[in-house]
């Protein structure tokens, strides 16, 4: 307990190994009931008003979600399109990866959320995005160099739709597009990003203003915005 605690152990960094989890049960029940591997997660109710949601595992759930809006919003298109939820991006782009080598796409772009930075105190050159500001256009992180015609693409989209948007650089961090990209023989690929605070922990959060900018700019995009050379 943090009470009994000296000084200098208050400093100390906690290691995973110090860590427990207390289930309120018996050894003899926990050995029956749990085993190596259980996924552990910690309980948050969603709180969500007209300006903004704050909730667990909005990365990436918002993703899905700006995707499944997005294609009901947008009208006819003339693309082959691919709507793909993959799997275990925190842990190598493992379901990007294998998703993009079957379908052999000619781009891809990568729906993701990325970093709010703008906190009071906190630098602004470094804040990656702002909340309110729209939906992020990546220009590159460190998986991926997005394609340049394509961050062109959205950029004029936007602008052409009135849609409000902000440019993003990730110092630290990546997306499925850098197991896009990377597939074959390479993809063009960009990625495209819901703003949000206080990133991997039980208390995201987002404006839903941004989240609809979001759906606009990708329904505008497999609309027809797509359709641009991107040959070398």
């Amino acid at each position: 307990p943090i009470h009994l605690q000296e000084e200098e152990d208050r400093k100390k960094t906690l290691r995973l190994e110090d860590l427990f989890i207390d289930t309120m049960l018996p050894a003899d029940e926990v050995k029956v009931n749990v085993t190596v591997g259980d996924p552990v997660s910690l309980l948050r109710e969603p709180l969500v008003t007209e300006r903004a949601v704050s909730a667990p595992y909005l990365d990436d759930r918002l993703g899905v979600y700006v995707l499944i809006e997005a294609l009901r919003k947008a009208k006819e298109t003339r693309a082959e399109i691919y709507a793909v939820v993959s799997v275990q991006e925190e842990v190598g782009l493992r379901g990007a990866r294998t998703g993009a080598f079957g379908i052999e796409p000619a781009l891809g772009v990568a729906l993701d959320i990325t970093i709010a930075g703008d906190l009071p105190g906190a630098d602004k050159k470094s804040q990656v995005s702002a909340l309110g500001d729209g939906v992020a256009i990546g220009v590159m992180d460190s998986g991926s160099i997005s394609d340049p015609r394509l961050v062109q693409r959205f950029v004029e989209l936007a602008t052409e739709h009135g849609i409000t948007h902000q440019m993003e650089i990730l110092p630290r961090g990546g997306t499925d597009a850098g197991g896009i990209q990377q597939t074959r023989a390479g993809v063009p690929v960009v990625t495209i990003s819901i703003p949000v605070r206080y990133v991997h922990t039980v208390n995201e959060m987002a404006f839903a203003s941004d989240v609809d900018a979001t759906v606009e700019l990708m329904a505008r995009f497999l609309e027809g915005g797509h359709e641009i050379d991107l040959r070398w």
